[in-house]
């Protein structure tokens, strides 16, 4: 910026002093800066500075506010992310903590922007305070500056912690949002590291946290339940649960729940707390703790629509693994109930509940995603028993693979490509392969291109056929159509072939 632009923006800023000239003295900076090149700009805006134009945000007109904050901000997009924090710290600080929310909003976006771009920007030695006012903002009446302090706090270098995490005690005293706010700060450090779960748990957010459990409020109960079941599913996070009697806890409150009134909006939560631990400890979980497997069997036997996808959700997720289908198995009888009452679901229930019962099913048949499972040879033989009977329970008139093939060819998207999982996890035993192959009609369908519309069936088709292309469940001349198929890749078409040949031409 030249000279005389320098010069004019001086004259601009003294007229900020006026009240009668400050309305277009501001609306005349903001049309100076607006369309200036950042270098020219940010020389001026240095040599001048910002301390007059800060002023005239504790004004009592909105309309000036308003503007002022607009004129700050064109002025801070001139800089690279973390020097207007650099540059003007103290005026930052000022502006954290102002009493207008749009000025706070200002302030923490400079700090969101510089630590987004790079975590290291800011020293903690030289901008604690900074981090501090930020996570103490997490308690702000303003929703939008909170989920950005949230974001913020975070995110920070660990060596910022042990003060921020001190200071942001204060949303202990507020509501039970301000609290959950806090809360998920503390979960989202303590994920990130276990010498950050440690530093959490010795400030007491981990146990003040399941202390809150016994309120009466049921989205502030819910709201820790999903913040706990993050941090269950880390090894750290468990182990402290454990240690702390707090699965204990939660297994006398879900056997409390048949007491309170409000108990069935109470299940969805620990359910979903249930499983994520389930998932990675099914042995330690469905041996300790029988309360918790009658909960969730209880729950898909009930049918309560309000309450059966999480129920349907969690069993397939406890069974994903191959550890878990072998504890679900030795838990007999109530086990293989819950399983039929599964099958029942999918063939008479709403098309929802249609499509989270088949992925359940999935779930519980597949292997695939199970990490610890082989990636090539048999599996454990129990497995491969166990999975066909349960795949049986899926229909007895007509057969489970007759039912299968017939969902999908449902014209629903949604039927069709929760139906393709299920086939999916079937073909992932030799006994599914084997099924394929004796369905009349199953193999053609497979083949033809002309059945799927969507790039999400054709997609999951093509991982079928895939699986499918190397069986011996098929005889030389269907297996060369299966490979020529998975050559010719998921999204291939004789028109567009044809396209292509007489363009060629």
């Amino acid at each position: 910026m030249i000279n005389s632009d320098t010069e004019q923006y001086r004259i601009f800023i003294n007229n900020l002093q006026r009240e009668e000239f400050r309305h277009s003295a501001l609306n005349d900076i903001k049309n100076l800066l607006t369309f200036k090149p950042a270098r020219e700009a940010i020389g001026t805006i240095q040599n001048v500075g910002i301390t007059k134009i800060v002023r005239c945000l504790n004004v009592p007109e909105k309309t000036h506010v308003d503007l002022t904050c607009e004129v700050l901000r064109i002025c801070f997009e001139k800089f690279n992310p973390g020097d207007v924090i650099k540059t003007y710290t103290g005026h930052i600080m000022y502006l954290l903590r102002h009493e207008k929310s749009c000025v706070r909003k200002l302030a923490i976006d400079e700090v969101y922007k510089a630590l987004s771009t790079d975590i290291n920007t800011l020293p903690v030695a030289e901008y604690q305070d900074v981090f501090v006012a930020t996570g103490q903002m997490v308690t702000d009446e303003d929703l939008g500056v909170a989920n950005t302090a949230i974001q913020i706090t975070s995110m920070l270098p660990p060596e910022a912690y042990p003060r921020v995490l001190e200071e942001m005690k204060i949303a202990f005293d507020g509501s039970s949002s301000v609290k959950c706010n806090a809360f998920e700060v503390a979960i989202n450090i303590s994920i990130r590291a276990p010498e950050l779960f440690r530093l959490c748990a010795d400030q007491e957010y981990i146990d003040f946290m399941v202390s809150e459990l016994n309120t009466n409020d049921v989205l502030y109960q819910l709201n820790i339940l999903e913040l706990l079941s993050q941090l269950a599913v880390k090894a750290h996070g468990i182990s402290y649960l454990v240690q702390r009697g707090v699965l204990q806890k939660i297994a006398v409150l879900v056997e409390a729940l048949h007491r309170n009134l409000l108990g069935s909006l109470l299940v969805p939560g620990y359910l979903k707390f249930f499983g994520a631990v389930a998932h990675s400890y099914p042995r330690e979980i469905l041996d300790k703790y029988p309360i918790l497997v009658e909960c969730l069997f209880d729950t898909i036997d009930s049918g309560d629509p309000g309450t059966l996808p999480v129920a349907l959700d969690t069993l397939g997720f406890i069974g994903n693994t191959i550890e878990g289908k072998l504890c679900l198995a030795s838990l007999g009888s109530k086990y293989t109930q819950a399983i039929q009452k599964v099958g029942q679901i999918v063939r008479n229930s709403p098309s929802d509940m249609k499509v989270r019962a088949l992925q359940c099913y999935a779930s519980l048949i597949g292997y695939s995603q199970d990490p610890s499972a082989p990636k090539s040879g048999p599996i454990d033989h129990r497995v491969t028993l166990m999975t066909r009977e349960w795949f049986r329970t899926l229909s007895t008139n007509p057969g489970p693979m007759e039912t299968l093939f017939e969902m999908c060819k449902y014209p629903f998207p949604d039927i069709k490509f929760a139906a393709f999982s299920l086939l999916d996890s079937v073909c992932q035993h030799q006994w599914g392969e084997e099924l394929v192959a004796r369905t009349a009609g199953f193999v053609e369908f497979l083949l033809d291109r002309g059945m799927d519309q969507t790039k999400e069936a054709k997609e999951a088709k093509y991982d079928i056929i895939r699986r499918l292309s190397h069986s011996p469940a098929f005889d030389s001349n269907i297996l060369m159509r299966l490979q020529t198929y998975v050559e010719q890749g998921p999204f291939y078409s004789e028109d567009a072939l044809q396209v292509a040949m007489e363009e060629g031409d």
